[in-house]
């Protein structure tokens, strides 16, 4: 994308963006930014995503808050990766982990 957006058309895309849950990469291909500006720019208009909730994002699933502790337990203590400890859990099951 070779033209220049103006503020507004910018501002829209990156609230969409982040309300569809789609990746930043994506977001700052769209507006023709680079990752460190689109985070900025989103800082700014006050639409970032908490420390948890991207956690989540990067995960692919939610950690329920009664099994927080075992989850991190088995990441740290048990050097699980977090597919396998979501499974261990019941969070997950195989089917949709994705395992193959």
């Amino acid at each position: 994308m070779n033209t220049k957006l103006d503020s507004e058309a910018r501002r829209k895309i990156i609230l969409d963006g982040y309300g569809n849950n789609e990746p930043l990469k994506v977001i700052a291909e769209r507006i023709g930014c680079s990752l460190a500006s689109l985070k900025v720019t989103a800082s700014k208009i006050g639409c970032t995503r908490t420390p948890k909730e991207a956690a989540e994002f990067r995960r692919g699933f939610h950690v329920p808050e009664n099994k927080r502790r075992d989850y991190y337990q088995l990441m740290i203590a048990g050097q699980y990766r977090a597919r396998e400890c979501a499974v261990i859990l019941g969070i997950l099951t195989e089917e949709s982990s994705g395992n193959r």
